[in-house]
């Protein structure tokens, strides 16, 4: 009877721990993002709302600038900590191509369920087609100018990004950009892990 009853005992023993087990979400260590980049709004007055021909109110202060982003991401810790480097093409404000290439940490600030809250920083470039050569467009300064392209550098460039999951390699992923003094973006696409 004693021999009768230890399958039935180990079996009740390990089929908690299988469960468990079986529930775990497989770690993944990399992560490639697809994002749709197409709204920023403006934290101060613009001096040269006219010269923004997607402008959603006469300040300047939405404006239409389609693109899209791609990044790819490399966990080293966990699920938890991660590398990014980003890659941004888009029509700028002034419908001009611009861009910027970006390379951070990134970190979960916050997880329940699906949510998940992450923030990132790092060293970014920004750059676009140069706006002196736009008719109504006064140099401020902010940009370094190089041939015809307008660059400028932050050592503290970053994005807060919210992903929700869809399965258990693919999230909904929006991103928030703030371009702080400027303006802040934001980008809608996908982040596929394997």
């Amino acid at each position: 009877m004693y021999k009768a009853r230890l399958p039935l005992m180990l079996l009740c023993v390990l089929l908690p721990v299988w469960r468990v087990m079986a529930q775990r979400q497989e770690m993944y260590k990399n992560a490639f993002t697809v994002k749709f980049f197409g709204l920023s709004a403006h934290l101060k007055k613009s001096p040269h709302p006219q010269i923004f021909p997607n402008r959603l109110d006469s300040n300047g202060t939405l404006v239409v600038d389609l693109g899209g982003i791609i990044g790819y991401e490399r966990f080293v810790l966990g699920d938890k900590l991660s590398v990014r480097v980003e890659q941004g093409l888009y029509a700028d404000c002034a419908a001009q191509l611009a861009g910027f290439t970006h390379l951070g940490w990134r970190g979960v600030m916050l997880r329940r369920g699906r949510h998940s809250v992450n923030g990132g920083i790092g060293p970014t470039l920004l750059y676009r087609k140069d706006w002196n050569q736009i008719a109504d467009y006064h140099d401020d300064g902010y940009f370094e100018r190089h041939g015809q392209w307008q660059y400028r550098f932050f050592w503290y460039g970053g994005e807060v990004e919210y992903n929700y999951a869809l399965g258990p390699a693919t999230d909904l992923s929006v991103n928030l950009i703030p371009g702080i003094p400027e303006l802040l973006s934001v980008g809608v696409g996908l982040r596929r892990h394997f």
